[in-house]
């Protein structure tokens, strides 16, 4: 197969044809139930034999719809833990060590933060 002058190693893959015929699986039960025998009486099953391919493309997804089902009991999302809101604990000794009053008093930059506070207007100058 010669290639066109644009076509690189990857491409190669698009332009060649399948190489495996798309399959059809029809889910049919293994053992029937009265269940199963009831519904397959009551309703018409359609099962295709033949499947018509347009374009290698179109095989390929075919193909990989019909091999690979969503399994049922695993989310769209994926796995997913049930642990909700449990990662934040906050301290209130280490916040007021970091940014209270007294913390803003000790250094020269926290004093300018309460004069700016303060010139502000604020209620709260700090926790």
């Amino acid at each position: 197969m010669t290639l066109p002058r644009f076509a690189s190693v990857r491409h190669v893959r698009l332009l060649a044809p399948p190489k495996v015929v798309p399959r059809v699986y029809v889910d049919t039960p293994r053992t029937p139930s009265l269940l199963s025998q009831a519904a397959s009486s009551s309703c018409t099953r359609f099962k295709p034999t033949t499947m018509r391919v347009s374009s290698p493309l179109l095989a390929m997804a075919r193909q990989a719809l019909a091999t690979r089902p969503i399994p049922v009991y695993t989310p769209l999302g994926g796995v997913r833990f049930t642990t909700y809101g449990s990662e934040y604990q906050p301290s209130q000794r280490k916040r007021k060590r970091k940014h209270g009053f007294l913390a803003r008093l000790r250094s020269r930059t926290g004093k300018k933060v309460l004069v700016r506070r303060r010139a502000k207007g604020k209620a709260r100058v700090s926790h």
